[in-house]
């Protein structure tokens, strides 16, 4: 990916969901999860129990940061219910921006 250009995943509301956006960075890379879990000093399992939504949070962020992505939280469900008189909130991943 190339400077300010944005992977745009929506309706991230899952870990499931959350470490397939993961592992579609991972790959955009070209990296392996070895690869990026030497980066890390951390196990291959590591980061595949991440990208199949079953590792810890602490664990998502360290390949968030290793990876060089910034997380944007959006609140889409509030905006579709402009004027509804009902806030319906939940907190999305929506972009997954490169910083490099």
């Amino acid at each position: 990916m190339t400077n300010k250009e944005v992977l745009n995943i929506e309706n991230i509301n899952t870990p499931e969901k959350a470490g397939l956006a993961l592992k579609r960075l991972r790959k955009l890379k070209n990296l392996s999860q070895a690869d990026l879990a030497k980066m890390m000093n951390m196990r291959q399992p590591t980061v595949s129990d991440v990208e199949s939504g079953k590792g810890t949070l602490d664990s998502f962020f360290k390949i968030i940061q290793a990876l060089k992505v910034n997380v944007e939280l959006s609140n889409q469900a509030a905006s579709k219910d402009k004027g509804s008189g009902k806030s319906k909130v939940k907190a999305m991943l929506k972009y997954f921006e490169d910083e490099t």
